[in-house]
């Protein structure tokens, strides 16, 4: 943990997709961190008022569970992708689609934390204007964020395709936008 010169006997790690655990326990596990696989993302193998301080990026939201493991006094920081990330272009490939996440949003976070019993400390909100300048890369980004492009089938939207390629043609990009916030807590 020389990144954040904290000693590594203190550090512990929870994580719920599987090759990130297994790379956990070949990287950080050798070195004196603490893991525990979570993959329901409950922190259920978590003893009660265990952290400090708990940092979240893109993870599960459990509320009550980080309540549960944080010490009194103790700070959680969380930075998320939000329910409209590339909505739009989603929306735009499959006219079903319906975000993954839908409640994953700012206000609806803030109010579950002060509902735990959390001050809210900071919170900010933003969204990004991402350009795609060719279809392919649409393409691969479609392929690896399977829960904003759920079912994505290049043959099924090929028509959407070529008219996202005449938008590039004519625009120069196609646009999209990604949801982010950030929210810092401290319970009471």
């Amino acid at each position: 943990m020389q990144t954040f010169q904290h000693p590594v006997e203190k550090t512990t790690v929870t994580e719920g997709w599987q090759p990130n655990i297994d790379l956990l326990k070949r990287t950080l596990v050798p070195q004196g961190v603490t893991l525990y696989p979570d993959p329901e993302e409950r922190l259920a193998q978590v003893p009660d008022e265990y952290f400090d301080i708990v940092t979240n990026s893109h993870g599960g939201l459990p509320i009550r569970d980080i309540a549960r493991v944080l010490r009194p006094h103790g700070l959680f920081v969380s930075q998320q992708v939000g329910a409209t990330n590339n909505y739009s272009l989603s929306r735009f490939l499959n006219a079903n689609y319906v975000p993954a996440f839908p409640d994953n949003n700012l206000p609806q976070v803030m109010t579950e934390l002060r509902e735990a019993g959390f001050e809210i400390l900071k919170s900010d909100a933003a969204f990004v204007k991402m350009n795609f300048t060719d279809v392919g890369a649409i393409v691969y980004y479609a392929t690896v964020i399977p829960w904003e492009f759920p079912d994505f089938d290049v043959k099924k939207v090929m028509p959407q395709l070529h008219q996202l390629q005449k938008i590039i043609d004519s625009q120069g990009s196609v646009i999209t936008f990604e949801d982010r916030f950030i929210v810092l807590a401290k319970k009471n």
